[in-house]
């Protein structure tokens, strides 16, 4: 086992880079996760809004109306003092100064505008208010007209039930993206980032013509230092497969070991670091110097990373680059995790999708360790 153990040596010897890109991505990871808590289904929670409200009318409407939007938000009325109001929007006390203009009341049946909002810089609230106002005042005019007085109208309209939506759970995850499916997602950039810059090295080291030429001379057959190669290759392969899940589990918990598709996830990852090690065979096939390592992998791992959906969601890359997207293995990873992230139970049609998914990558792996092969060959013939 000289062979393996030269490579394991090796990859003692270059664990620095391997920790730097883990560093790099659990941040990634983490940051993505945080950001994503805020975009589930909570977010169409209806939001209470900061109004300074200064009512010039002081009519029926305008005192109902008022009455109505402190069950809604939280509202103040102020004086009419624009130095006071407009110091509350600038430092953030309100988010909008709402001023119900003398004769609004006569102006609603007018059907006119009677009010005026003011938004604090940089906020749009005011315009999710005046949906409410308006609705309100025209539900009231309705009343008026069917001959109902102002504040009899204004309590049928504060009496009516607001409608509820109820979301089915077509998917079977509640409708939110469980925040494990991020980490997944970026999982492909780290396994090429570190296996091709580790591996890679490692490979150009054995490929060196004074190295290369005492392995031939060694009683040690060419199938046997091929077979240790790949060995040494599928062990650091593995071990950072398995580093990797490790993380996922103390990261996400029970919520991920519970998760219903566990397995599909690990088993979608195993099949990339396989990719990975394809990828990071045929750069260090490739490569003149130690120093050419990093030059290609780095660009290669980014590269691939924003046309196959990494970094970029697949739904919004165009539909050019995805076309070129379908002839790299890792569009196909990034396929079947979105699978996994948007629907809880994977069978049926589904897992077929799954399945076809991971065949096509391990169909790459394949064709491209055979192209790896034949170059790998032609190179030992050389002299």
């Amino acid at each position: 086992m000289t062979i393996f153990k030269g490579y394991m040596l090796m990859f003692r010897r270059n664990i620095s880079s391997a920790i730097m890109y883990f560093v790099i991505f659990i941040s990634m990871a983490i940051l993505m996760t945080m950001v994503s808590e805020k975009d589930n289904t909570k977010d169409f929670a209806a939001a209470k809004v900061d109004v300074a409200v200064v009512d010039l009318d002081n009519s029926e409407l305008s005192k109902n109306l008022v009455n109505y939007l402190k069950e809604k938000h939280e509202v103040d009325v102020m004086e009419d003092d624009k130095a006071a109001l407009y110091e509350n929007l600038y430092y953030g006390a309100k988010s909008v100064v709402l001023r119900i203009q003398e004769g609004f009341e006569k102006k609603a049946f007018d059907d006119e505008v009677g009010v005026h909002l003011t938004n604090a810089p940089g906020s749009y609230r005011g315009i999710y208010l005046e949906q409410q106002i308006n609705l309100y005042v025209n539900n009231v005019v309705s009343y008026c007209e069917a001959g109902y007085s102002v504040d009899e109208a204004c309590k049928k309209v504060e009496a009516k039930k607001e409608s509820k939506v109820l979301i089915e759970d077509v998917n079977g995850n509640g409708g939110e993206v469980p925040g494990y499916a991020f980490f997944f997602q970026f999982i492909p950039y780290l396994f090429v980032s570190v296996l091709g810059s580790v591996l890679a090295k490692i490979l150009f080291e054995f490929r060196r013509k004074n190295v290369k030429n005492r392995a031939m001379a060694s009683s040690v057959s060419l199938l046997r230092q091929n077979g240790e190669a790949i060995l040494a290759f599928l062990a650091i392969g593995t071990g950072i497969y398995l580093l990797t899940a490790g993380i996922a589990v103390v990261l996400y918990g029970k919520e991920f070991i519970s998760s219903s598709n566990l397995v599909w996830y690990l088993l979608n990852m195993f099949t990339n670091m396989l990719v990975a090690l394809v990828i990071a065979f045929l750069i260090g096939l490739f490569v003149k110097n130690g120093m050419q390592v990093s030059s290609i992998t780095v660009p290669v791992g980014l590269a691939l990373s924003f046309i196959c959906g990494v970094f970029v969601p697949l739904n919004i890359l165009g539909s050019q680059i995805t076309n070129i997207a379908k002839f790299l293995p890792i569009y196909w990873y990034e396929v079947v995790n979105d699978l996994l992230t948007n629907y809880a139970d994977i069978s049926g049609e589904l897992q077929a999708q799954v399945l076809s998914g991971i065949g096509i990558q391990l169909l790459f792996v394949l064709a491209l360790g055979g192209i790896g092969v034949a170059i790998a060959k032609y190179q030992q013939q050389e002299r």
